[in-house]
């Protein structure tokens, strides 16, 4: 079934490198071929303004779908509205990361990636609720949630400035002391970071979670133990690779909900975004929460 109305939700600067004008140009004319009716929305970088409008424009258009054409954050704006609800999302990726789309096998040209929208194929997926915040692909603890917060803060974007940031601030991270309390088991000591995710791997291409599966109901928690500095090549290569799970470092726990005690109040970050650090971290699985449109 080909859809007849979408809202296409576009981030203007998404994509350094991309031309924007094209890419709307490439919508119009894919829609106008396909007789698919459609609109753009334009986000300001105003989340709440954003927000309000794309929720007024569904209730007063009824789209069949909703698209996220732009980076993760547009992705997690538009995925936030539509947890819950029977509309689903499209994905046209134009950011650095792409980390949903990627684990979704979404392609990453956008010629590609309209053929995916117009084929209308719907795939149910769970998503997480960390602190009270929605969670559509992956949240963390620790040096990762450092590294996004120092990203967010950088006038550069892309690959290679958050590649920079990592290099920069390796050398003097020190691991924290966490305690972990799931329903499936129990973790407490000297972590790295521990991510909280049903998916597999973040848009750099590092699989935090090898064996996670979107729409299984549940959850994991995966923990990247305290390791001598000089391990930390290796343990790249080991997230690049997918193969994360066969280090002595790692440690996985599957469940359905999880409180993490953060007594360093160590930076947190879902999807992308720092959020306010707290002394516990809750979360919990949705199960069946989302629809996307996939391959």
């Amino acid at each position: 079934m080909q859809p007849q109305k979408l809202l296409m939700v576009f981030n203007p600067i998404s994509g350094d490198n991309i031309d924007k004008d094209e890419i709307e140009l490439l919508i119009k004319v894919f829609c106008d071929e396909e007789h698919i009716d459609f609109s753009i929305y334009k986000t300001t970088g105003d989340q709440k303004a954003d927000q309000k409008a794309i929720l007024k424009y569904i209730e007063d258009e009824h789209p069949d779908a909703v698209v996220a054409v732009g980076g993760d954050g547009t992705v997690s704006l538009v995925a936030n509205l539509l947890i819950g609800k029977t509309i689903p999302m499209g994905i046209l990726p134009l950011g650095s990361g792409n980390g949903l789309s990627k684990d979704l096998k979404i392609p990453q040209e956008i010629t590609e990636a309209l053929h995916i929208i117009q084929n209308f194929q719907i795939q149910t997926i769970d998503t997480l609720t960390i602190n009270g915040l929605p969670c559509v692909h992956i949240g963390d603890i620790g040096f990762n949630a450092v590294i996004v917060d120092r990203f967010t803060k950088d006038e550069g974007r892309g690959l290679t400035t958050y590649a920079w940031n990592t290099v920069k601030e390796f050398t003097d991270y020190q691991p924290k002391q966490y305690k972990v309390v799931t329903d499936n088991g129990e973790f407490e000591g000297t972590a790295f970071m521990i991510a909280f995710t049903n998916a597999n791997a973040f848009g750099s291409n590092a699989t935090i979670n090898p064996t996670g599966i979107i729409n299984d109901g549940l959850f994991e928690i995966c923990i990247i133990k305290e390791f001598p500095k000089l391990e930390g090549v290796g343990i790249l290569y080991r997230l690049l690779v997918g193969d994360i799970d066969q280090s002595m470092h790692y440690e996985i726990i599957q469940c359905t909900k999880a409180s993490i005690s953060n007594p360093n109040l160590e930076l947190v970050q879902i999807d992308g975004e720092p959020i306010d650090t707290t002394e516990t971290v809750d979360v919990y699985i949705n199960p069946s929460s989302l629809h996307i449109i996939v391959p």
